[in-house]
């Protein structure tokens, strides 16, 4: 059984949960730091860390290794998109909240690299279409 579609699955849950908080902290006049020193919003950051990393977040989530770099097959290639895409957008919020704002943020090194990945990869699927017959043959 692939157990790698439900750490994804997870992960895109949680940090779901964590937007939909945030927009709720911010309706309530919440901003920045504030909303992310909020403790329910820390334990759901710790959470998202903690299946990221592979480790068990909670007694119901088994450790699941999640791939580190994409498959030579393809299939795959939009949820191995849409989870660099929710790395970066978590290990942007981690740098919130230890104070790094805007352009310090997209400069960090990590971020770069995760951002340059992504591209590759919507590079890749683009040039690589999944359904080769839907290709017209070029005269």
């Amino acid at each position: 059984p692939a157990a790698g579609g439900d750490a994804e699955a997870q992960i895109t849950a949680v940090g779901d949960q964590i937007r939909v908080l945030k927009e709720k902290l911010k309706g309530e006049g919440l901003s920045g730091k504030k909303i992310n020193d909020h403790d329910e919003v820390k334990k759901l950051v710790a959470q998202l860390q903690e299946l990221k990393s592979g480790a068990p977040a909670a007694p119901a989530a088994a450790p699941v290794p999640t791939p580190p770099a994409p498959a030579a097959g393809g299939g795959s290639i939009d949820s191995q998109i849409t989870a660099v895409g929710d790395e970066i957008r978590t290990l942007k919020e981690k740098l919130k909240v230890e104070g790094l704002s805007g352009k310090k943020i997209n400069d960090h090194d990590e971020v770069k690299k995760l951002v340059a990945q992504l591209q590759a990869m919507k590079e890749g699927a683009a040039a690589a279409p999944a359904a080769p017959a839907a290709a017209p043959a070029a005269p």
